[in-house]
């Protein structure tokens, strides 16, 4: 649970800093602060004058994170130190409550997981902690977000179920924020999950509900997060995100030959689609056309091609059909695009 007073003293002693680390810490910790205020306000609030809030605001977990942050960042500050610190967010977790989760907390975790720093309670306390979140990877930069996703996903310990459950739970929350392509690429590549594991994670993307994943729930009570893992593990997986981003839903049917699903039968069966998702589905459709054509009867390639042409009420689909076609049949597709109804199209 976070705290409501931050004991500078007591922070650089759990941490293991001395010396001018502990300088360099504060200076953080100020500049954390700074972060979080022009956050909140849009403008650095209180200035000079930030180093004296430190007390009353730095233990709330949310804020902790803006300065955690900095810390993981600064050059000055050695590894052992930075792990502290990140080991220390996990503590500052706390469920349930408004802003309990440190800003960026998964930055932390991804250095504790990258130095096998990371146990695997202690990583599913943080899932589960975070697992309301609707932007988990606030704060986290892609190229770390991407880190720990595929680290996750290697997670030997955890059975594959269970990576799966959390990998699908992350990038449905994190929608199609920056990043989302190469998550989504991400999970569906990963050789560690059964070839029919991810196909069921496809499937579920492309039509809105949960996957259908053998997720074994932890029962072990021995310490106080195992005994909080067994309580709340089990409400999170009975809620699984059933609602898909158009990344997901693209890549979700674009990755389906992958795993033996015919491609000729999937771009008749989907070019064809109504939906919330049609323009997803009818893009996935052409990527599927791109990278399998030659495998596709070629009376089929055209069909498809002119019904993605015919389709109404959508530029981009046309736009896309009629480039496809130029790609694998001709020129003269563009030569068709120049009279198209919509001007955005003939351009």
């Amino acid at each position: 649970m976070g705290e409501e007073k931050f004991d500078l003293a007591s922070f650089y002693e759990q941490v293991g800093a001395v010396g001018k680390e502990r300088t360099a810490l504060r200076q953080d910790l100020v500049r954390g602060l700074k972060d979080y205020f022009e956050e909140l306000y849009g403008y650095d609030k209180h200035g000079g004058g930030t180093i004296f809030l430190i007390e009353e605001r730095m233990g709330q977990p949310y804020v902790f994170g803006f300065a955690a942050q900095r810390i993981l960042h600064d050059r000055r500050i050695c590894p052992a130190t930075k792990l502290g610190v990140s080991a220390l967010a996990i503590g500052k977790l706390s469920y349930g409550a408004e802003f309990g989760n440190p800003f960026g907390i998964f930055s932390a975790l991804e250095l504790l997981i990258s130095h096998k720093r990371l146990t695997t309670g202690d990583l599913r306390y943080a899932l589960v902690c975070s697992a309301g979140e609707y932007n988990p990877f606030q704060g986290t930069d892609k190229r770390t977000m991407l880190s720990f996703f595929s680290s996750l996903l290697k997670k030997s310990e955890m059975s594959s179920g269970e990576r799966a459950f959390w990998g699908h739970s992350l990038a449905a929350r994190h929608q199609d924020q920056p990043g989302a392509r190469e998550l989504v690429r991400t999970l569906v590549e990963a050789e560690e999950l059964p070839p029919e594991t991810r196909s069921e994670l496809c499937l579920a993307w492309m039509h809105m509900r949960q996957p259908h994943l053998e997720v074994p729930l932890p029962d072990d009570v021995t310490s106080a997060r195992a005994a909080f893992v067994a309580e709340h593990m089990p409400f999170w997986v009975a809620h699984a995100p059933s609602w898909s981003s158009r990344t997901m839903v693209r890549l979700g049917l674009a990755s389906l030959p992958r795993f033996g699903s015919d491609p000729g039968d999937l771009v008749q069966t989907y070019i064809g689609h109504r939906s919330s998702s049609t323009d997803a589905i009818h893009a996935a459709v052409a990527d599927i056309l791109a990278e399998h054509h030659e495998a596709i009867p070629a009376s089929v390639v055209s069909n498809v091609i002119e019904r993605g042409i015919g389709t109404a009420g959508s530029v981009s689909t046309r736009r896309r059909f009629y480039k496809l076609g130029s790609d694998i049949l001709g020129r003269q597709y563009l030569d068709r695009a120049k009279d198209d109804a919509a001007s955005t199209v003939r351009t």
